[in-house]
């Protein structure tokens, strides 16, 4: 409807008014929705895979948690010997530790420290840390302390993991 001054009649500038607010609100509504919705999905995803609840499981059933132990203390002793010099002769506080990289790898850690033959006062410790990755990284002082201090501790008492990265040391010197 137009009226003398060529102008649309108020009741079409209000239906037009009130069409352009509902749509926008009908658009903010749907992006809410779908928001909502991905967000379920993404939960969803994410507890179908790896959680960090549930990684001594995990462990059991993809990896023997003694192979990983056996593995990282060769991986260290062997790193020990070929890099850190003087050697170490004692260990202690030595822990196996893991993380979730975000691909959903678990990153397994040795942490511990360790005193050294030529350490005059025989009682300055060093920590370390050693990481099983595709490869390995082994981590001597204060650089890899953030690994181990951000990474939770996975209990194994079968052995004493200082006695044995002790042992599998010696062992490689006297080979």
């Amino acid at each position: 409807m137009i009226t003398k001054n060529n102008e649309p009649s108020k009741s079409k500038q209000k239906f037009t008014n009130r069409t352009v607010k509902t749509s926008i609100t009908a658009a903010f509504l749907t992006v809410f929705l779908v928001s909502c919705n991905s967000s379920a999905n993404e939960s969803q995803i994410l507890s179908n895979n790896v959680s960090i609840d549930s990684i001594p499981s995990v462990i059991s059933q993809n990896d023997s948690l003694d192979i990983i132990v056996k593995s990282i203390i060769d991986i260290a002793a062997n790193d020990f010997y070929k890099n850190q010099q003087p050697l170490p002769t004692k260990f202690r506080n030595v822990q196996i530790k893991y993380n979730i990289k975000p691909n959903n790898e678990i990153l397994y850690f040795l942490c511990g420290q360790f005193a050294s033959e030529g350490n005059p006062k025989n009682d300055e410790w060093i920590h370390f840390t050693t990481i099983k990755n595709s490869e390995y990284e082994q981590w001597i002082g204060p650089s890899g302390l953030t690994y181990c201090e951000n990474s939770k501790e996975i209990p194994y008492s079968k052995t004493n993991l200082s006695t044995d990265l002790e042992k599998k040391l010696l062992s490689i010197k006297n080979n």
